[in-house]
């Protein structure tokens, strides 16, 4: 059989998600309907039943089983690549799925443009389309990892080419309880030849399945352990120095301050908890010298926090403090200069405005 254009591929651990939904929507584009081809990756589960129900599928559908024993979707992912053959591949999750037009969109920019990854534009299901990355204004094509924040972006979702991802050795890491694409989506943004990111219809995360994670908080060390395994990998001090400080910014703010100021005082287990993040935050910051000049002072306040005394006490009262902050400690930074660089918020928030997708007025 001739290989597809794109393989996508799409993993289930759980026989409950609407897998027919999300392979209709990959083959709803009639006009490249016989360029694709979808991978379902049965993780732990026997393939048949899910054969019977994608039978009557309009596409190129095979359903594969993987029993690994570990609940991760990044061994079915990694499964799934492997076995693919086009010349772009994809990952898609089983509750997930693709507007009409998207998959012929991102199709056409490819096979015009050939870049490494086409990044897809994201939205959660019921609401707008989400601006991240926030790129650049007016920019699409040969995107910048640190310029146009490509970091943010923590899933690769969209087309890769499948080349690329063999030749630089890409893979989820398995074993990981979080952040398993992590490594994966920052090495292709950052040593790829061409990312773009076309204006196209959404990949749309779903949001109606009946499994939820619970309501405990992982302990601090199992949700930083991607970080912690990219820094003991070299791979944040291996990216050029623009890309190494724009990484480094997006953890601190993404992992570290969103543990510090999204725990209450019971969330924490011990001083000792407090401490490990605190040591994560200084090997950011020595891998990224003044890596923290763009945060606003309400953050900087649970930062230099951190650094100075990371016990309970002392986090739990300055995200309290740092909750009830004014306009001019969320948008400003502790030195006022920088409060419009790239990665400040008073500049992001400015950019959101400009690019936001605005409902229709009646």
């Amino acid at each position: 059989m001739t290989a597809p254009y794109v393989d996508v591929v799409i993993a289930c651990h759980d026989e409950s998600r609407p897998i027919e939904r999300a392979v209709a929507s990959v083959f709803a584009d009639a006009d490249v309907r016989r360029d694709v081809r979808v991978t379902v990756v049965a993780h732990g589960l026997p393939a048949e039943p899910f054969r019977q129900r994608l039978s009557g599928m309009d596409g190129d559908v095979r359903v594969v089983s993987l029993v690994d024993g570990i609940r991760s979707a990044a061994g079915p992912f990694n499964h799934g690549l492997s076995l693919a053959d086009g010349e772009y591949c994809a990952v898609m999750g089983s509750d997930d799925f693709l507007e009409p037009g998207a998959m012929a969109g991102w199709i056409r920019h490819a096979r015009a443009h050939r870049p490494d990854a086409v990044i897809a534009p994201l939205r959660i299901d019921g609401q707008t389309r989400m601006p991240n990355p926030l790129v650049r204004l007016g920019r699409r094509n040969r995107l910048d990892a640190a310029k146009d924040r490509l970091f943010y972006r923590t899933a690769p979702l969209g087309l890769i080419r499948t080349a690329t991802m063999r030749a630089m050795g890409l893979r989820m890491v398995e074993g990981l309880p979080v952040g398993e694409d992590f490594e994966f989506s920052i090495r292709l943004f950052a040593t790829s030849s061409r990312v773009d990111l076309p204006a196209a219809p959404c990949y749309v995360i779903g949001t109606d399945a009946r499994e939820r994670t619970t309501h405990a908080p992982l302990p601090a060390e199992d949700v930083l352990r991607p970080l912690v395994r990219l820094l003991d990998d070299g791979v944040v001090a291996g990216l050029a120095e623009p890309h190494r400080r724009a990484l480094a910014v997006k953890l601190i703010r993404v992992s570290v301050v969103g543990i510090a100021r999204g725990r209450d005082r019971g969330a924490w287990r011990d001083d000792a908890e407090v401490a490990f993040v605190a040591g994560v935050l200084r090997r950011l910051i020595a891998v990224a010298p003044g890596v923290l000049t763009p945060f606003n002072r309400q953050d900087r306040r649970v930062l230099d926090g951190l650094l100075r005394e990371p016990t309970i006490d002392r986090v739990t009262g300055d995200a309290a403090r740092a909750a009830s902050a004014g306009r001019r400690d969320r948008w400003l930074t502790p030195d006022v200069v920088h409060s419009l660089a790239r990665e400040a918020t008073l500049r992001r928030y400015l950019l959101y405005f400009l690019t936001r997708e605005r409902k229709p007025r009646r």
